[in-house]
């Protein structure tokens, strides 16, 4: 390149960079063209004349969310960098995510996660919200209460001013029957609309059934269990079970199950899926194909090996 290019690319880029002149701004100065301009200025990052850095971030996380947010077709990705509080970073991250799309009067579900229960308290100085929270899915077993989705709802209810909605029953019924007569009763009828009305809903994502622990897992019989090994179930999200290529596993177990169906969940305006483990991945990458997840926040170490398993199984 001769001397006098270098020279015209260096003082658009002063102009733009350093004196903070618009590109129409420089077209008039220079009487060049502004679509030149914009061509221009990239043409002096390519040639190094100047240079772009972002001081104290680690900008490898963001061409991670950039990578998965394109190969996963999402709306957006948060990775949270690796620390030795990986579930607390993430929780952290997400509640920042809810105040960031929160709105008064918004209708907010949540299932259940540790990540999810792992939010409340993390959002300060907050105004009222008005919001309307709701539980996604039915309860927990009796011994494993203390994760139980309405403490939960409560909690961001009281903690965003909002009101809240409850579920009495667990997710998982002793007989197709008795979800019938649940899901038909009067008292089922508010949470049927505001799933059918969801502005914001925040997921986890189970695991495979093989060395993966649940709070709600050991209300499946072991029948339950056969039928989901032999269908090769690989995770769920609120308790439905799915497949490595992200088909539902229909049948007895989902037919006694509490919990709002997924095809009702892709229709609320944000979808958030939060979960984190290397175990996951597969799991996290079936449900992808669901293309029921408008946000996914993870960690650095799930998103590099999604990532990679992302690519994987595009190559074949």
């Amino acid at each position: 390149m001769d001397t006098n290019k270098r020279e015209l690319l260096a003082r658009i880029a002063y102009l733009y960079y350093i004196k903070k002149y618009s590109q129409k701004q420089i077209s008039q100065e220079l009487g060049i063209y502004r679509t030149t301009i914009s061509r221009l200025l990239k043409e002096a990052q390519r040639e190094k004349i100047v240079s772009i850095q972002i001081n104290g971030f680690d900008t490898g996380i963001f061409a991670l969310e950039l990578e998965l947010k394109k190969l996963g077709h999402l709306k957006n990705v948060l990775i949270a960098q690796n620390s030795n509080q990986k579930d607390k970073q993430l929780s952290a991250k997400a509640a920042q995510y809810l105040r960031q799309i929160i709105f008064p009067k918004a209708t907010v579900g949540f299932a259940w996660g540790s990540a999810l229960a792992g939010m409340v308290g993390q959002l300060h100085n907050f105004r009222n919200t008005d919001a309307l929270f709701v539980p996604l899915v039915g309860g927990p077993s009796a011994a494993n209460s203390g994760y139980h989705v309405n403490g939960i709802i409560y909690d961001f209810a009281r903690q965003l001013g909002g009101k809240s909605l409850f579920i009495d029953t667990p997710v998982i019924q002793e007989s197709p029957y008795a979800r019938t007569r649940f899901v038909s009763s009067p008292r089922f009828e508010p949470l049927r609309r505001s799933w059918d009305n969801l502005d914001i809903a925040l997921v986890g994502i189970g695991g495979p059934l093989k060395g993966y622990s649940s709070s709600w897992r050991n209300l499946l019989t072991a029948k339950d269990i056969e039928f989901l090994k032999e269908r090769k179930a690989i995770g769920d999200c609120c308790c439905t079970f799915f497949d490595k290529n992200g088909k539902i596993l229909r049948g007895e177990p989902l037919n006694r199950t509490i919990a709002i169906p997924l095809h009702t969940l892709q229709k609320a305006q944000t979808v958030v899926g939060v979960a984190r483990s290397l175990a996951k991945v597969p799991s996290i990458a079936a449900l992808l194909k669901l293309n029921i997840l408008d946000v996914l926040i993870t960690d650095e170490e799930t998103g590099t090996r999604l990532l990679t398993y992302l690519k994987e199984q595009k190559t074949k």
